[in-house]
């Protein structure tokens, strides 16, 4: 059988519609918490999440390298319990919206006294990420595309080792809490580093640079400038809403 151009060009686009219908079909559900454990296989990935998923104080997440995550729009992980994220610098494990024209609700640590472990994880297109309340450490972790990359409040110490936030609209922020830095490149956000009433930063901040409305920025200093006092009920407002 001889193709013409039309009935080339129809096979062509009815095998690539063909081929993205695997791709959809090839994705893995989201697995339930079962007997207080998930654990993300690279042999399952990618994995999509579609709704928000809470895990308790007695429930344990662990990723391995090379996963990847796709979230949908409603898309949030609230980890009150063990979290241990071990991607490679090969096979760093993603967390990305799964249409990139859409932001999902991020991932929250909210791990109390049980510290979490996140080493070379990829965050990308999500409205806020945030640790409350919690202590761990992120190793090679890049923030990527987010409103807020990284949120911190009311923290013990939270540490950032060769991070990278680019493209955020806020980069990190830090409320009540202290992060301590090494090696992290915050560059090419919008805002880069807002110390908000409490917050502390420990690290190199020659490293903040290239931001386009403000490198580093603090909230005491400003208020305490204008002599005026942070209105805390802004925030609690905002938490309440999302």
């Amino acid at each position: 059988m001889i193709l013409t151009g039309k009935k080339f060009a129809g096979l062509v686009a009815a095998t690539l519609a063909t081929l993205c219908g695997l791709a959809v079909a090839g994705e893995m559900p989201f697995p339930q918490i079962e007997n207080g454990k998930v654990t993300l296989l690279e042999a399952d990935s990618p994995y999509l999440l579609e709704q928000g998923v809470v895990f308790s104080s007695n429930d344990t997440l662990v990723v391995e390298p090379g996963v990847t995550v796709l979230m949908g729009e409603y898309a949030k992980l609230m980890l009150r319990g063990s979290v241990k994220i071990s991607g490679t610098d090969a096979n760093p494990v993603v967390f990305r919206s799964a249409d990139s024209s859409e932001s999902w609700n991020g991932i929250h640590f909210v791990s109390a006294n049980r510290p979490f472990e996140v080493k070379n994880l990829v965050v990308e297109n999500a409205f806020r990420n945030t640790v409350f309340r919690s202590k761990g450490i992120f190793e090679s972790v890049r923030f990527i595309n987010n409103y807020y990359g990284l949120w911190i409040d009311d923290v013990p110490e939270v540490f950032l080792a060769r991070c990278e936030f680019t493209r955020n609209r806020f980069a990190l922020s830090v409320r009540a809490g202290q992060v301590m830095s090494a090696e992290t490149k915050i560059s090419n956000n919008v805002y880069g580093l807002y110390l908000e009433a409490g917050g502390k930063f420990d690290g190199d901040r020659s490293l903040i640079n290239n931001n386009l409305e403000a490198d580093v920025r603090s909230e005491a200093d400003e208020m305490a400038g204008q002599g005026k006092k942070v209105n805390r009920n802004i925030w609690h407002r905002i938490e309440t809403a999302f």
